[in-house]
């Protein structure tokens, strides 16, 4: 016999399910556009390199906004370590860095989408089960109500 306060504990169980994974797609969003922001500064950085001393370079600074500066050194660069920790390192270094941090990245986020999937799979059998358990539950009161027969 299905059990109504049952049912609703079940209801609310999936909906803390469902929650739990629309929080978990907003961090991996998040991962996914600091993931992007690493590519930009590679991107930048290779540039950058490229270009002879002396050379006029626009560089972006954020937010679509851009500055005019000039090469003096295109084989250093200024590289957050973590920590509010920076330090000057040539380019090459700091590329490997960031691919570093980007790799690091790129790991939580498999592991978010790992128990994103896990946990919609259960939510998926929790919400067929409170199906079944629902239609049992109108059938037990149609038959409390109709004196016992149902027609389907």
């Amino acid at each position: 016999m299905v059990n109504q306060r049952e049912l609703q504990q079940k209801a609310s169980t999936l909906e803390v399910m469902k929650n739990e994974v629309e929080a978990l797609q907003g961090q991996k969003q998040m991962l996914e556009e600091h993931i992007n922001r690493h590519d930009e500064a590679k991107e930048t950085m290779k540039n950058y390199k490229d270009e002879e001393e002396g050379t006029e370079v626009l560089v972006p600074i954020g937010a679509d906004s851009y500055i005019y500066t000039e090469v003096s050194n295109n084989q250093e660069v200024l590289i957050g370590l973590g920590a509010d920790l920076s330090a000057e390192r040539d380019i090459e270094d700091a590329l490997d860095i960031i691919e570093r941090k980007k790799e690091k990245i790129g790991e939580e986020k498999k592991e978010l989408e790992k128990q994103i999937e896990e946990i919609s799979e259960n939510a998926e059998e929790l919400e067929n089960e409170i199906r079944k358990e629902y239609q049992e539950l109108q059938r037990q009161q149609q038959q409390q109500q109709g004196g016992g027969q149902i027609i389907q």
